[in-house]
């Protein structure tokens, strides 16, 4: 590899962040005030800083878990999009300014260190080609770097995913992996080094870049063990692996495991116990790319967005995650370099290939038609964890990655014809202008905070309890970003996997709001029970947006539910676009079901089958007897069961409805229903005091 002018990297650094600068237009005007993207999972990402700021810095506890989200319990963020390098690194930036300069400090850093690692990697790959040192070298590789970093599968995500285009460190990783197994630069190394240090370097910079990556995004690690697999199968097939290529590959995911596994482990052990975070039927495939999507232009694009995002309307999935364009000034260079230099960019042009068709997912899609052909990445699903992924068209970066460095070696093809300095000069910079304007976004899409002034006078408020945001029938990002403003804790929240575990969805009332509809475990009078019910959730504040739910059932729904709530009582706070109730302590506590998550959903009736076993807690406001009853739906012929924590039967049914009086000593009794046949389905539990 050519040595780099020590002022080099500088020069080059400052070219990328000036580009970022202009390509994020008008970002720069707004970086300590707004953020890019769509008002939607930005916010998320928002507050994931924030979270850890706090975690870390107040609470003093892991970022893994919050109690400010699903309050009063909690809720595991081990499937969070959490992206904790970015939460750490820019921490001082959040303390010394505020979290919108540490959001964009994010973006800054990742287009910037992205297009300097590809143009790192695509001075190594194309030196390695035959491309000879010199002017036509530096610009080809810088080609590379641009093609990476703001490739429209980059500004897609930027709308909102800082996890996934906080892709850094994947040229990084890259760049050394293959100085790892390259056995010309590992002599190179032994001979400069001191002895044994310069053969392992390479090997241990990747692993440290490995593991930076997978602290940004546990995709990045998955993607990259996949390119690691299609480097080993071209070295087989070329007949270079060797033993210690083989040593060299197990230092450096052998010291990614090591150093990932206090975070890798617990994410193991919940995967292997429960199966939420595993995406549901049908949605990987929806998730997937589309072949017309590396050709149709990003509807984002300055010029013809507008066209293209009509012409892009059949793709399924949304244009952050449909948006796969190759760009037409990259596959044109791409081809003329492969055709220069066939016989040495097999490898790029091997991952190029497989990463396209891993990014088109299980089953081949053709312009929003989904043709039932299985591609490989069917049989990829079938090993372990690989299926938690569930956007599978994200592989594209690596397609990406793999253009860049063909594109610049098409670019080097070109210019070593060129016999003035000055054309191939201006050669170089016309080809990498239009690969820009091919991939520009401007203006880029700005989001300001729209957090209400109600919060500001809520963070002033020292009283305890939480806040419930209405509506909740599925979560805003919005409430996050409001959070961190009032800092109070939240009844529900919008996490990366639904956890099934939380409450709002389990718990009388509650779970109206939830789920716009009755449950099992319904209560007759909502008036009655809400005090005691907004008393076990340490509900405090119910906050009405009507910016988040326009006129509809939504809507109707929410403010017919409140008002049989609190009927004409005013609210605490009320303006066009907010309503505020405060709760009361209950004059008098009555019992509640509390449903287990091991019920299957919520159908109509309502009603929730058994599969098994489900789990039902009783909460009584104080010790006696009371009255439990279990309705099945009506024709149910499977019998049940209903046993105590020790699995002794409390009462047993031949399929029909029974009640059972049961002593409560504890004020929380944990029951189990078991079922003793196929087909059971319940459709309502109550209890009563006996009294």
């Amino acid at each position: 590899m050519p040595r780099i002018r020590s002022y080099r990297p500088f020069a080059l650094l400052g070219a990328y962040l000036l580009l970022t600068l202009a390509l994020t237009w008008p970002l720069a005007r707004v970086l300590g005030s707004a953020i890019p993207g769509d008002s939607f999972d930005g916010w998320q990402n928002f507050w994931n800083l924030w979270w850890v700021k706090v975690a870390l810095l107040e609470q003093h506890t892991s970022p893994y878990f919050t109690n400010l989200l699903y309050h009063p319990t909690g809720v595991s963020l081990w499937f969070q999009t959490l992206n904790i390098f970015n939460g750490i690194t820019f921490l001082p930036v959040q303390l010394a300014g505020n979290l919108f300069w540490a959001y964009n400090a994010v973006v800054l850093f990742s287009f910037t260190l992205a297009g300097f690692g590809s143009y790192l990697l695509g001075l190594y790959a194309l030196h390695r080609v035959g491309v000879q040192a010199g002017t036509g070298l530096q610009a080809s590789a810088f080609l590379s770097g641009v093609i990476f970093t703001f490739s429209p599968f980059h500004f897609a995500h930027l709308l909102g995913h800082m996890q996934v285009f906080s892709l850094t460190f994947i040229p990084f990783f890259v760049l050394y992996l293959l100085r790892s197994l390259d056995d010309e630069v590992s002599r190179t190394d032994a001979r400069t080094q001191r002895k044994g240090v310069g053969a392992w370097r390479n090997a241990l910079m990747a692993a440290l870049f490995l593991t930076l990556a997978a602290l940004c995004d546990w995709y990045f690690a998955l993607y990259l063990g996949f390119f690691t697999l299609v480097v080993l199968a071209w070295m087989a097939f070329r007949w270079r692996l060797r033993e210690r290529h083989l040593l060299s590959l197990t230092v450096i995911f052998g010291l990614t495991l090591l150093v990932t596994a206090p975070l890798l482990a617990p994410m193991v052990v919940e995967s292997l116990r429960y199966d939420f975070m595993k995406p549901p039927p049908g949605q990987i495939v929806a998730l997937s790319g589309d072949v017309a999507g590396f050709f149709i232009p990003s509807g984002q694009h300055s010029l013809w967005g507008a066209w293209a995002a009509r012409l892009r309307a059949p793709l399924s999935a949304s244009p952050s995650e449909n948006t796969i364009y190759l760009g037409v000034a990259a596959l044109i260079l791409a081809g003329i370099g492969v055709w220069r230099w066939r016989s040495r960019l097999g490898l790029w042009l091997l991952a190029l290939v497989t990463f396209a068709i891993f990014a088109l997912g299980p089953v081949l899609h053709v312009y929003g038609h989904v043709t039932g052909i299985p591609l490989p990445y069917a049989l990829a699903l079938k090993l372990p964890f690989v299926s938690i992924a569930r956007t599978v068209a994200r592989y594209d970066l690596l397609v990406m990655l793999s253009l860049g460095v063909l594109a610049g070696a098409g670019l080097a093809a070109l210019l070593e014809r060129m016999k003035t300095r000055g054309i191939a000069t201006g050669l170089a910079a016309g080809l990498i202008l239009l690969a820009l304007l091919d991939f520009a976004p401007l203006p880029y899409p700005i989001s300001p905070p729209d957090t209400p002034a109600f919060y500001q006078s809520l963070a002033a408020d020292a009283r305890g309890g939480g806040v419930m945001n209405l509506p909740m029938n599925w979560d805003r990002p919005g409430y996050l970003l409001y959070q961190t403003v009032h800092g109070k804790p939240l009844t529900a929240g919008y996490i990366s996997r639904t956890d099934p575990r939380t409450l709002p969805g389990r718990v009388p009332v509650i779970n109206r709001f939830r789920q716009l509809a009755a449950d099992i475990n319904r209560v007759d009078d909502p008036a009655a029970w809400a005090p005691t019910l907004f008393e076990f959730m340490d509900i405090r504040w119910i906050v009405l947006d009507r910016y988040k739910m326009p006129p509809g059932p939504t809507r109707e729904y929410n403010e017919a539910l409140v008002h049989d709530i609190f009927g004409d009582a005013p609210p605490v706070y009320e303006d066009d676009r907010l309503m505020v109730y405060e709760t009361t302590p209950p004059y008098q506590r009555l019992p509640f079901v509390e449903i287990g998550w091991d019920f299957g959903p919520l159908q109509s009736g309502p009603s929730r089958a058994v599969d098994e076993t489900a789990t039902i807690a009783l909460h009584a406001p104080q010790p006696g007897d009371y009255t439990v009853t279990i309705v099945p739906v009506a024709g149910n012929a499977a019998p049940w069961r209903l046993e105590d924590a020790a699995g002794v039967a409390l009462m047993t049914s031949d399929g029909g409805a029974r009640s059972v009086t049961i002593p409560l000593q504890a004020l929380t009794k944990t029951l189990t229903l078991r079922a003793l046949g196929p087909g059971l389905t319940i459709h309502h539990i109550t209890i009563k005091s006996k009294m």
